[in-house]
């Protein structure tokens, strides 16, 4: 139970989809059969690795086995008088799991039902003959572990079935013959006899299914046999399988789908049974992209799978409540992981960990239950050595995390991971700077991945989960793969150039009011300077890794970098670096008509100080003196010691003129762009 704590919002997701299942499926329009209508038997969880995926699976697997099993708070489903048959099978790489156990685990869970499948059980038996000669089907079964989870009826009903078929087809031999017939003869007496036969025979595609050969390929189409059995029973005994497939991120890559093609074409054959899948990835079966790796792709097939838009729906326009199928498993709040400690460890009906212990461990796990294990474990192996645990010993971090997190991660994509976990928000080109990639395509896969949040309103909109940021920069890394720390230093400069980099990039902005002129090359129509990267996020890298002041990178030694790149000989330039940019950015200013007939005549003496001040920031003192306002005459009052220096001064002791204000609150709808207070 407190495993399963701040679940309940899962469950009433799938009991509402079950609930939708079951009146599609028992509707009069529905046909089993119908390979083109789109399906609506699939939902997934995906989230982080340790974040209760395995546990929310098992835990469905109990509560629709039996009521006795399910929680109290998650209430009576509103299927209470429909037969649920629950199927879970782990495909994760450390089980073995192949396809050939997927099909054979669904065939052994519906033997529940008593009875035989004559259509799948013909084609089963002949494809492992053919596939596994001399192997009985019984030995391998019970090798496997699925005698014992499921006994030992299915191969006596397979046997009953082959029999049954063999004497109403008046096939010689004996039991096995039906199965073992020569290649046509099965089909054949099946299309000849159909009157004999009917429950073998009514299926429109047994007979094609035994003509093909009976390989791997074969064997993906014959769940549609087991779906057409399911339909063929009575409605007092029809029974609805709830098959939920586990750690689906080891069932291949964006590369090889091989097995993941077997899987869906599984799904999509049987429309009648509904399947729970949980990952650490979203589906992507609704991406019409992976036409040609997938036998079934695109919204159209899978409406309920689609990706979402990029800014969320308003709340009056999100789809009703258990329409979306694919659920990212969230964190647990602050207060069910103190239940979740408070539970997991009691004595005489009191929490063992104590509430100061509890609040650190809250703190550092970000909502994450795979942190609470293990600190759970820690505590333990505490009390193990006779020493009383204490807050302290729990502000730690666990470099088990990142083998978890790592480990369906290509090369690249960890190093992109790595290198944006010494940022505390990144957008695709940061992320690709940063790693020092001159492609996007790592970072494209990582922001797919569950740990990976986003943000559609930001400026930086993605981030990467707290927890897992906090690990990689923290704990100590034993992967294979990891990382030096002149690996991290490199990698903090990398950030340091890209954070410049993208400072300098632009983003769209209105075009510039009217009567204005053109921009300047590094202002192009449309364009504005994106925000700065974070001041914070540079102070706190250059004081991880030392990038003091005598780095080449630190904003005290600007022009070292210019300095050095300078080929000898050649003269310096007569304004530093740090100079440049304020009279970079006066060259559009000076270069604006002189009078504007859209101001009043009071607010020129304004614009043409302001002017010629850009006239002599830019080396143009002469024409500065000429083009002065009334107010202001040549020259600055000598400091002691020191000659005059020529430009725009205002007179002293006297300011601009106040009469430019007044003028600028009363500008008409023609100056409306003009008007600027600050």
């Amino acid at each position: 139970m407190e495993a399963f704590t701040n679940r309940q919002l899962q469950w009433e997701l799938v009991a509402a989809a079950l609930s939708e299942h079951l009146r599609l499926i028992t509707e009069s329009a529905f046909d089993v059969e119908d390979l083109e209508r789109p399906r609506h038997n699939v939902m997934v969880f995906h989230g982080v690795g340790g974040i209760g995926k395995t546990t929310s699976s098992r835990k469905l697997e109990a509560a629709l086995a039996g009521a006795d099993q399910r929680p109290a708070q998650w209430g009576e489903p509103a299927w209470s008088g429909q037969r649920i048959l629950p199927v879970r099978i782990d495909l994760a790489s450390s089980a073995g799991t192949s396809f050939e156990d997927v099909v054979l685990t669904i065939r052994a869970a519906l033997a529940e039902l008593g009875r035989p499948l004559p259509a799948f059980d013909i084609a089963l038996r002949r494809y492992w003959e053919t596939q596994h000669p001399g192997e009985p089907l019984e030995d391998y079964l019970r090798r496997g572990g699925l005698a014992g989870r499921f006994g030992k009826a299915m191969p006596q009903q397979m046997q009953s079935a082959l029999a049954d078929v063999a004497q109403a087809l008046l096939l010689p031999g004996t039991v096995g013959t039906a199965a073992g017939a020569p290649a046509g003869s099965l089909p054949r007496a099946l299309r000849e006899r159909r009157q004999t036969v009917r429950a073998p025979a009514g299926c429109a595609r047994l007979a094609d299914l035994l003509e093909a050969d009976p390989d791997l390929e074969a064997l993906s189409f014959y769940p549609h046999l087991l779906a057409w059995e399911l339909a063929q029973l009575r409605a007092d005994k029809r029974v609805m399988p709830v098959i939920l497939l586990d750690t689906f991120e080891d069932v291949g890559d964006r590369t090889h789908r091989d097995l993941e093609r077997l899987i869906q074409r599984v799904v999509w054959l049987m429309p009648n049974c509904f399947f729970v899948i949980t990952g650490r990835s979203r589906l992507q079966w609704a991406d019409a992209a992976l036409q040609g790796q997938l036998d079934y792709t695109g919204p159209a097939a899978w409406p309920h799978l689609a990706l979402p838009a990029a800014v969320p729906a308003a709340r009056a326009a999100r789809p009703p409540h258990g329409h979306a199928r694919q659920v990212l498993i969230g964190d647990f709040s602050p207060k069910d992981c103190d239940d979740r400690l408070a539970r997991r460890l009691t004595r005489d009906g009191e929490p063992l960990i104590s509430k100061e212990i509890r609040q650190v461990i809250t703190g550092r796990s970000h909502g994450l239950p795979l942190y609470l294990d293990l600190s759970v474990m820690r505590f333990l192996e505490i009390r193990r050595t006779g020493r009383n645990p204490a807050p302290a010993d729990f502000d730690h971090d666990f470099p088990a995390l990142i083998a978890r997190t790592l480990s369906d991660l290509t090369a690249p994509e960890r190093h992109v991971l790595r290198s944006v976990s010494l940022l505390d928000a990144f957008d695709l080109p940061l992320a690709a700077r940063a790693a020092g990639l001159t492609h996007e395509a790592p970072a494209l896969r990582l922001i797919e991945r569950p740990f990976v949040r986003q943000d559609p309103f930001g400026l930086w909109p993605y981030h990467l989960h707290g927890l897992i940021r906090s690990t990689f920069r923290d704990a100590d890394d034993h992967a294979d793969d990891r990382w030096s720390p002149r690996d991290w230093h490199q990698a903090a400069q990398r950030t340091l150039r890209a954070g410049r980099a993208v400072d300098r990039r632009h983003q769209p902005r209105p075009p510039a009011p009217r009567g204005l002129p053109a921009p300047g090359p590094r202002h192009r129509p449309g364009l504005q300077p994106r925000p700065r990267l974070a001041h914070r996020r540079r102070l706190d890298l250059r004081r991880r890794f030392r990038l003091g002041a005598g780095h080449p990178t630190s904003p005290r030694r600007p022009g070292a970098r210019h300095a050095r790149r300078r080929p000898r000989g050649t003269p310096q330039h007569p304004h530093p670096p740090p100079a440049r940019a304020p009279r970079s950015h006066r060259q559009p200013t000076h270069r604006r008509p002189r009078r504007r007939p859209v101001l009043p005549a009071d607010l020129q003496e304004m614009v043409l100080y302001y002017r010629a001040k850009a006239l002599r920031e830019t080396g143009r003192a002469a024409q500065s003196c000429r083009d002065l306002p009334a107010g202001c005459r040549p020259g600055r009052p000598p400091r002691p010691g020191r000659p005059p220096r020529p430009g725009p001064h205002r007179t002293p002791g006297r300011r601009l003129p106040h009469r430019p204000f007044a003028a600028a609150q009363n500008l008409g709808w023609e100056g409306r762009h003009q008007r600027v207070l600050g």
